[in-house]
């Protein structure tokens, strides 16, 4: 069989030696890969050695074991890390081997003007723009909902969820909420922020579930035909204490036909269901015009009580557990089924123009 390279984080590797489970399925990738001639081979950056070789790892059913082999021609790149050795390692390797999912620019606000360009696209776009003074009373004065959101970070640390009520706003993040003045609120979020780079977000008026809001995980992968498709999507339902729906600050994921069906007819589910499919596609084609090795992204989506579509972020490292949460396990394993067919497609010479823009 062929050796097909998934570059998984540290821990990762680590727990699979051990045999401790994670929310990355090893067996999975070893049994789909089977089923298309192909085998992982598992490894970290480190692990790279300096010859052309790698120090992989292979399940042997249980844990991980250690082989040393070629670094193998393609590459399924699932680090995230902002460590500068594996960071150098990943773009050398991206010189020489296919490998898609390579480094990307992270900044939510980098990634929403990469979008904006596309006229097109604006309309499933939230305002989003650099934190100041001077922007969130813009905000404050025009939105009775607004975010402020570190520009790189992810699972929810370090999100502020902002609602003016009459002459107060409500300050809820992950670790408290609090009713404060404007000015109080202002002297908060300095206090919140310190010299992080942080962005302000339009908040969207979300459907909502059984009261609360949600918002919407869609895995946009390629396909064997190397084409952007739609793997699944799940709902996941806001913490009422936080208002965030990440699962790891209390969010709830359910099928996202539960969800809807409390709302909208069956023939207003599909409609929606495919305009966020379009939405979600075409958001994936313009950020790869910018990075031509994305092959993989877990988007979370929005819809107003209306079911019209918007972009909350772009996740380069979906972590995929919602889909497994929500009981949706056929979707679960599909999104692990559609990287590796492409990079069979890869293997078979349907070689794509992916060694593109890179970032330093």
């Amino acid at each position: 069989m062929d050796k097909v390279g998934i570059m998984l984080d540290w821990n990762i590797i680590q727990n699979g030696i051990s045999g401790k489970k994670t929310y990355e399925r090893l067996p999975y990738y070893v049994e789909i890969g089977k089923e298309l001639g192909l085998e992982p081979v598992f490894f970290h950056p480190r692990h790279v050695l300096q010859n052309g070789k790698v120090k992989g790892y292979f399940w042997n059913g249980s844990r991980l074991v250690p082989k040393v082999v070629p670094v193998p021609r393609v590459i399924h790149n699932r680090v995230l890390t902002g460590e500068v050795k594996a960071r150098q390692v990943i773009r050398r390797l991206s010189r020489t081997q296919l490998v898609f999912n390579g480094l990307v620019v992270r900044d939510k606000r980098k990634v929403h003007q990469m979008l904006w360009q596309n006229p097109r696209l604006r309309a499933y776009l939230p305002r989003t723009v650099p934190y100041s003074r001077d922007n969130l009373r813009h905000f404050l004065d025009r939105c009775r909902i607004v975010y402020v959101k570190p520009s790189v970070g992810s699972v929810g640390i370090g999100v502020v969820r902002i609602e003016r009520e009459g002459d107060q706003y409500h300050f809820i993040s992950s670790k408290f909420r609090k009713a404060l003045s404007r000015q109080g609120l202002q002297v908060e979020l300095a206090r919140w922020i310190g010299n992080k780079r942080y962005l302000i977000q339009q908040g969207i008026p979300l459907a909502r579930f059984e009261g609360k809001t949600y918002d919407i995980r869609v895995s946009v992968q390629k396909n064997r035909e190397q084409k952007w498709c739609v793997s699944g999507m799940v709902a996941k339902v806001a913490n009422q204490k936080n208002k965030l729906s990440n699962l790891a600050r209390g969010g709830r994921a359910f099928s996202l036909e539960t969800v809807l069906s409390e709302r909208f007819s069956p023939e207003e589910q599909q409609e929606i269901i495919g305009r966020i499919s379009e939405a979600a596609v075409q958001l994936a084609r313009q950020y790869e015009r910018h990075y031509p090795s994305l092959a993989d992204l877990g988007m979370d989506m929005g819809i107003d009580e209306q079911g019209n579509p918007y972009l909350i972020e772009i996740n380069i490292r979906d972590q995929r557990y919602s889909f497994f949460k929500a009981g949706e396990v056929a979707m679960f394993r599909q999104t692990y089924r559609h990287p590796l067919e492409y990079a069979s497609s890869l293997m078979k010479g349907m070689v794509p123009s992916i060694h593109g823009k890179s970032i330093e």
